[in-house]
């Protein structure tokens, strides 16, 4: 083995622009230990992965909700949508990029004179739940989930559903900081 000791390398044709190609295929480039690899001021291309697509979404327009009904909360609202992949009509995200997504949500009711012994809130795969959580309380009830879950990338959407047995119907909290459903793809 043989050193080389430079302190820059450019391209030949024009400073500045041109493509290096360190190694050939099948070989291993190594950064030894100690070293530190400062890639701050570049572009970088090809590296890791990104964490897209990803959405949030709020502002549920359900409006008061009967004691005893299982709804879809139609958050119709959306913070951030990278891959337009969520629909503010149907409420359903429908990435378009097989993968593990991460999710996470939360739901506020309104209940600020009921007591409530049953609250739900569950992440949902095409109608079936694979996250979810439970709480009993009372004076604007709070629960929220998290889960992880593999969609195909063409037909599996996720929605988020919720479930209240305060005495009478019951609003859910349009804030975003209160009620919404977010997620993103998980970089493999």
């Amino acid at each position: 083995m043989s050193d080389l000791f430079v302190d820059n390398i450019k391209h030949q044709s024009s400073q500045g622009s041109g493509t290096i190609t360190i190694g050939a295929s099948g070989e291993t480039i190594s950064v030894p230990s100690g070293a530190t690899l400062d890639l701050s001021n570049a572009t970088q291309t090809g590296v890791g992965g990104v964490n897209t697509p990803a959405f949030m979404a709020y502002n549920p327009q359900n409006g008061a909700v009967a004691s005893g009904t299982n709804v879809v909360l139609s958050l119709n609202t959306e913070l951030f949508d990278t891959d337009s992949a969520y629909d503010t009509s149907t409420y359903k995200f429908t990435p378009q990029v097989a993968g593990h997504y991460f999710f996470y949500a939360n739901v506020r009711w309104q209940g600020a004179t009921n007591s409530a012994t049953r609250l739900n809130l569950d992440i949902t795969k095409n109608g079936s739940s694979f996250a979810n959580s439970r709480n009993s309380n009372s004076d604007y009830a709070t629960t929220n989930a998290t889960g992880v879950c593999y969609l195909n990338g063409s037909t599996d959407y996720v929605q988020l559903e919720s479930y209240h047995n305060f005495a009478g119907s019951t609003g859910i909290t349009t804030a975003l900081n209160n009620t919404y459903l977010g997620g993103y793809k998980i970089i493999e």
